[in-house]
């Protein structure tokens, strides 16, 4: 009698265990699982400025910039025409270089433009400025020497730049900036380039691997009251 009492008693604490083996745990209300739709999104990506001048340390500064890949790059000028020295026409000479890359545009794109009136031809006439540079920036790079000369920084620079498109906006203050955008954020972009520059022209929005010109919206209108 007390072996069949101690294998009913067995019998029942191996239940209890396969009981308790096949029960689910509860979920850990610590770490709750987050839905697609709940997901948080990326910030957005604020801007590296990098004031120009004549001289090593910017190149440095930009380099750097550029070796740790930041989503936006302004390089600040004190110039209303692009009438700079050769050094910063070296690194839009580079720039321009990596655009011939196969698959890359090596144009600019020249948006329509905007209907809303800009002083008369100011727009074009920036597009044209910008256009005339780009067609004699790499005899001015060539013409300065710097770092052009030197084969081995001017392919390690071209390399840092191809995956940046090129924006020269003409700020509310006048002074011209250069405008880098990775393309790896181009997502981001519209929104990036109007918090940044507020440019005029819907148009200019769109991120893609080439350059193009804008002018500040504010600019703009205080010339539109003069």
């Amino acid at each position: 009698m007390k072996s069949v009492r101690s294998a009913l008693g067995v019998l029942a604490c191996l239940g209890l265990v396969l009981a308790a083996g096949c029960r689910t745990p509860p979920p850990d209300r610590g770490t709750p699982v987050t839905g697609a739709s709940e997901r948080p999104s990326p910030a957005r990506p604020e801007p590296v400025r990098v004031d120009y001048a004549e001289s090593e340390a910017f190149d440095l500064f930009l380099e750097t910039a550029l070796v740790s890949r930041q989503p936006v790059i302004v390089v600040q000028t004190a110039y209303d025409k692009p009438e700079w020295g050769s050094r910063l026409n070296a690194w839009i000479a580079a720039w321009n270089a990596s655009r011939q890359t196969p698959g890359l545009r090596s144009r600019g794109q020249l948006p329509p433009v905007p209907s809303v009136v800009v002083d008369g031809d100011s727009i074009r006439e920036f597009r044209l400025l910008i256009d005339g540079l780009m067609g004699r920036v790499e005899e001015s790079a060539r013409a300065g020497g710097h770092w052009w000369a030197e084969r081995h920084t001017r392919d390690r620079r071209v390399a840092l730049l191809r995956p940046y498109s090129l924006r020269f906006h003409l700020g509310a203050d006048g002074h011209i900036q250069l405008i880098f955008f990775h393309g790896d954020y181009a997502a981001q972009h519209k929104d990036v380039v109007r918090a940044l520059a507020d440019p005029v022209g819907e148009e200019t929005l769109e991120w893609f691997p080439g350059y193009c010109c804008s002018l500040a919206r504010e600019r703009v209108s205080r010339r539109g009251t003069e």
